[in-house]
């Protein structure tokens, strides 16, 4: 009886499986985020203003890099629409688009931790 139940199940999940992967649109999206968390300086300055907006000045002098180069990296970030900015003043200030980023962050945190406590 358990095994019926388990193979009505996995054939109600199979079935279900085509119409629940997202659309080729939808997951590219997905793939373009994943890329920008595969570089380190842009996971340096997510980081950084997952704990305050920053000015580009502020966070060059932050990660100890260039104006130039953090600017590149925050338009690439901004093209995905993981960071926004602000004027205050004469200065523009940068901020996560949401906390959404942090979370996927901090879950991979763990899970790191996670595995480092299994060996």
């Amino acid at each position: 009886m358990e095994n019926e139940n388990f193979e009505i199940e996995h054939q109600k999940a199979l079935h279900n499986l085509k119409r629940n992967i997202p659309s080729d649109g939808d997951l590219e999206a997905m793939v373009n985020i994943f890329k920008a968390f595969g570089d380190m300086t842009r996971v340096k300055i997510i980081l950084a203003l997952s704990k305050t907006p920053l000015s580009v000045g502020e966070i060059a002098d932050t990660l100890d890099m260039s104006q130039s180069s953090i600017s590149h990296q925050l338009s690439i970030l901004k093209q995905l629409n993981l960071v926004s900015n602000a004027r205050r003043g004469r200065n523009i200030h940068y901020r996560l688009s949401d906390q959404h980023i942090i979370t996927i962050f901090n879950q991979t945190k763990e899970h790191i931790i996670e595995d480092e406590n299994e060996y």
